[in-house]
């Protein structure tokens, strides 16, 4: 588990960076609340465990900056204060979409337990429970795939209208999106560039489908934004697509039924 601790005491860090490497999860700690949001908003994390009270720039306003910059890792921090929290200030935290609000735990059995609490994040993540978004104007493609993904109890929402598709995204939350880049009318190219203006594509995970026109320049530049996550070969064979798109979801098992 890669977690992220954003506290204003040198102390409280250390001491949690011993505790969780313990448990051999990977940790890394700021001091500053300002200098936390950045790498929330670079950096991937399973866990971010955010301090309400820190002077100068407070909890409070990490969430309100990363609820403008990058929505989606809102349901990642977990907030944690030694003071106790009233309803009343737990309602208006938990407004924000985080996953929930905790004591600071200062035993190695507290911080086991607070790494039990975030099974909503993607490590762990059910089969059934992920949704993939499918956009391409081939039918025939389509159904190719999202037989397959089903059959391995995935849940899939297929369209082969790209404008649909980007509906779809701006409105729905998908886990993964696999986009043809290809389309005539409106392109997958399009697609990208309309997230991207609407300040959501770093939030998204798509994977350009395979195309006959393979690597060129421009899907190797399109792999480089945050937010793209790669490039299906068409060499690739079902098996090695599912590895290839699930490879962040530490699933434990695929069925292979």
């Amino acid at each position: 588990m890669k977690v992220l601790q954003i506290d204003d005491s040198p102390q409280i860090c250390e001491m949690y960076a011993d505790m969780f490497t313990a448990y051999s999860d990977s940790i890394e700690s700021v001091n500053d609340g300002k200098a936390g949001l950045e790498l929330v908003v670079k950096k991937e994390f399973d866990l971010i465990l955010l301090d309400i009270r820190m002077p100068k720039y407070s909890g409070i306003d990490f969430l309100k900056d990363l609820k403008k910059r990058r929505p989606s890792e809102l349901k990642k921090i977990v907030v944690t204060s030694l003071l106790q929290f009233d309803q009343t200030q737990v309602k208006e935290l938990m407004e924000f979409g985080i996953h929930s609000v905790e004591n600071k735990p200062s035993t190695f059995p507290q911080i086991e337990s607070l790494q039990k609490i975030v099974s909503k994040n993607r490590a762990g993540k059910k089969l059934s429970s992920i949704r993939i978004l499918i956009i391409d104007v081939q039918p025939e493609t389509t159904k190719k795939i999202s037989e397959f993904f089903r059959s391995k109890s995935f849940q899939t929402i297929v369209t082969n209208d790209p404008y649909r598709g980007l509906k779809y995204i701006q409105e729905e939350e998908f886990d993964i999106i696999l986009l043809d880049m290809y389309m005539p009318d409106f392109s997958g190219l399009q697609i990208i560039k309309m997230l991207a203006t609407d300040e959501i594509l770093q939030d998204q995970n798509i994977f350009i489908l395979p195309t006959v026109f393979g690597h060129n320049n421009q899907i190797k530049e399109l792999i480089k934004k945050d937010g793209i996550n790669g490039f299906l070969e068409k060499s690739m064979d079902n098996d090695e697509i599912l590895k290839t798109i699930t490879k962040d979801f530490n699933l434990q098992k695929i069925n292979n039924s």
